[in-house]
């Protein structure tokens, strides 16, 4: 893993950052992306106030789309589609070797989730940790690399 290129997705349910370095300078990260997601961060009344989801869960199944906390869990299953949707692109580019992903627990649980086989096959590292908030120059320093 000498040369091999790294990539680093940082994020929460709502907003990531995808940086790239390689395995021998892991202090030298270069930002690839930056990821938003307002909807996760949507108050429950914003959410109470979009149109109903005709699609909307079971009384017997999690709670509904059309509930505000439904919709929020289907805001972070789709910020966690999209951040693995990126993820695919990058790997069918060949625009990184191994991967390394810090979330909050709850939120790294749906990005596995979410993540396709071959993505997974190159994590090298998840951290259950939320570090999203850290600004990039801290951010080597806590995110082990191995």
């Amino acid at each position: 893993m000498a040369d091999a290129k790294l990539w680093i997705l940082v994020g929460n349910s709502s907003r990531a950052r995808l940086f790239e370095t390689n395995a021998k300078a892991d202090t030298d990260w270069r930002l690839v992306e930056e990821f938003h997601h307002d909807e996760s961060r949507a108050k429950s009344e914003e959410l109470r106030d979009q149109p109903d989801n005709p699609n909307a869960g079971t009384l017997h199944g999690p709670p509904g789309e059309n509930e505000p906390q439904g919709r929020r869990e289907l805001e972070h299953e789709r910020f966690a589609r999209e951040l693995s949707s990126r993820l695919d692109r990058g790997h069918d580019q060949h625009a990184f070797d191994k991967l390394v992903i810090a979330a909050p627990p709850e939120f790294l649980g749906r990005l596995r989730k979410a993540l396709s086989t071959r993505v997974r096959q190159r994590v090298l590292l998840d951290l259950g940790s939320d570090y999203s908030a850290v600004p990039a120059r801290e951010l080597p320093e806590r995110v082990p690399l191995l």
